[in-house]
């Protein structure tokens, strides 16, 4: 066929007439299909928008091509089939890219796995075949992302597949659930996920913030978003990685958000310019959704959008058949959750309040209406709890991939809590004190616990284990974690002494130091 003369047949396919341009064709071909493949695992749903444009572009660039007529036939210029057949490629990418989510979509898996598996697997697939020999007089079909799908991507389907039928209510407790081996495990996880709040929070964690109705913790949960969305340490104590911020707000009217947070930015010394276009909020109040429906809202955010999600309220979030008191029920609602967060990149924090009565009393994980399981099942557990002083609060938390934190007293300066070392966190607040008499006089004020006294009262020349310090201590009401604060604040002083004897022995503590002669040995 010449190559100078025009031709009446439109070529953009393996099966019209061959021409010296073939091989270019072919090129041109797998180049566009492979750049369009590309694009797939952006998707957050099969783009059919993206298919009815690219057919449209193939109709533009046949008529382009036309010449004139012969006999009543069009003529298309000499070379066309390099321009047809990167159109070709690029419709057709997107036509076998929404026939293989859709079949994976009807075999079950959720919209993360179709992006981050299945089409980053057809992505590798597509790019080896971009690359083979050209032969134009042998059609090398392209890859499909449903089928001969490549070793690894089918063993990490199957795999999770697995998983989704394990967690099946319907399979009986035995189901099978294969473990890694401690190398393999190692291996694969060198290291702990990226911090978002050091001290507190990280990618794909959830965090509580519980904390009695109208104490500030709407207050609370905004400052925290702006810490996030500008990278400045939150409460002046916990640095935090930049991030754009979303916060899903079901108790505020928009028009009450536009003024809030501009209030905590002001006192924070924060420029708009820093933040406006990476703090989002949603508003739903008069709308509301719960945590089920909002997979739809997610569906549509794609992955590592946001570094953080606040909810607040999250018991307005709770199903309607679901009751905050019940153990089962909410394991369910918080692994739903958990799959929000690994289907994001996404860490939430979930603001709710605490039980009626007296809080200050109970642990860390026991603050909080509802089941037990709610902080059971998180990663962090942030409670706020007043303080014996006015305008006052103590901030404590129970972390699980980082070190314990210290309790942290916060004075209220409106519109933000701030760090205030004087206040004792010891000094918890009790709803439930009785009226002293006025005849009954009044009892002797007990001195503050101090290293000194601590010393004083739980040490003596005879080294003793912390254990058994610790438990001396709460004889004298001292919690363990406050006896353990004090005891390495005595050491620090100069007060305690540690006293070391073989690798495999607890060290011991006491008034006095160790004489040289028996470190390393057996006491």
């Amino acid at each position: 066929m010449n190559e100078t003369s025009p031709t009446r047949y439109y070529n953009d396919g393996p099966n019209h007439p061959r021409t010296p341009l073939a091989a270019r064709a072919e090129k041109a071909y797998r180049e566009w299909f492979a750049k369009t493949a590309a694009d797939v695992p952006r998707w957050t749903k099969p783009n059919e928008t993206a298919f009815a444009a690219f057919m449209r572009d193939r109709t533009v660039a046949r008529r382009r091509a036309v010449v004139g007529t012969d006999h009543g036939a069009c003529l298309f210029r000499p070379g066309h089939e390099i321009e047809a057949s990167k159109h070709r490629g690029r419709a057709q990418a997107v036509c076998i890219a929404i026939e293989g989510w859709e079949h994976f979509a009807a075999a079950g898996f959720d919209v993360h796995t179709i992006r981050t598996v299945a089409m980053q697997g057809w992505n590798r697939r597509v790019d080896r075949w971009s690359k083979t020999l050209l032969r134009p007089e042998q059609i090398e079909l392209p890859p499909r992302p449903h089928e001969d799908i490549d070793v690894e991507t089918q063993e990490t389907l199957d795999a999770i597949k697995e998983s989704l039928e394990i967690t099946d209510d319907k399979l009986p407790r035995d189901a099978d659930i294969r473990p890694r081996s401690l190398r393999r495990l190692i291996d694969r996880y060198p290291a702990l996920r990226r911090p978002i709040i050091h001290g507190l929070l990280r990618v794909g964690e959830t965090m509580n913030v519980i904390a009695p109705p109208k104490a500030g913790k709407s207050w609370l949960a905004s400052d925290m978003a702006l810490a996030v969305a500008t990278g400045q340490p939150w409460l002046d104590r916990f640095p935090t990685e930049r991030g754009d911020v979303l916060i899903i707000d079901n108790e505020l009217h928009p028009t009450t958000s536009a003024q809030r947070i501009p209030l905590v930015m002001e006192a924070r010394g924060i420029e708009p310019a820093s933040v406006v276009d990476h703090l989002f909020v949603s508003n739903l109040r008069g709308n509301l959704k719960d945590i089920t429906s909002l997979g739809r809202y997610f569906d549509h955010v794609y992955e590592q959008r946001f570094r953080l999600i606040v909810i607040d309220a999250f018991y307005r979030m709770l199903p309607s058949e679901a009751d905050e008191n019940d153990n089962a029920a909410m394991a369910g609602v918080y692994n739903t959750i958990d799959r929000y967060a690994e289907m994001l990149g996404s860490a939430f924090v979930l603001v709710h309040h605490t039980s009626k009565g007296n809080q200050s009393y109970k642990s860390i994980t026991d603050v909080g209406a509802g089941a037990g399981s709610q902080a059971r099942a998180t990663d962090s557990h942030l409670v706020l709890r007043p303080h014996e002083e006015n305008d006052a609060i103590v901030l404590d938390a129970a972390v699980r991939s980082w070190p314990p934190t210290e309790p942290i007293g916060l004075r209220w300066n409106f519109p933000i809590w701030t760090p205030d070392d004087t206040l004792n966190t010891d000094k918890l607040r009790s709803d439930g004190r009785r009226r002293r008499n006025k005849e009954t006089p009044e009892a002797p004020t007990e001195p503050e616990w101090d290293a000194q006294r601590f010393a004083e009262a739980f040490l003596d020349d005879e080294p003793k284990t912390a254990d058994d310090i610790l438990a001396k201590a709460k004889t004298g009401k001292l919690s363990g974690r406050r006896a353990q604060r004090l005891l390495g604040q005595a050491e620090t002083a100069g007060i305690a002494h540690r006293w070391k004897f073989a690798s495999n022995e607890k060290h011991k503590f006491a008034t006095k130091p160790q004489p040289k002669r028996t470190a390393g040995k057996k006491s």
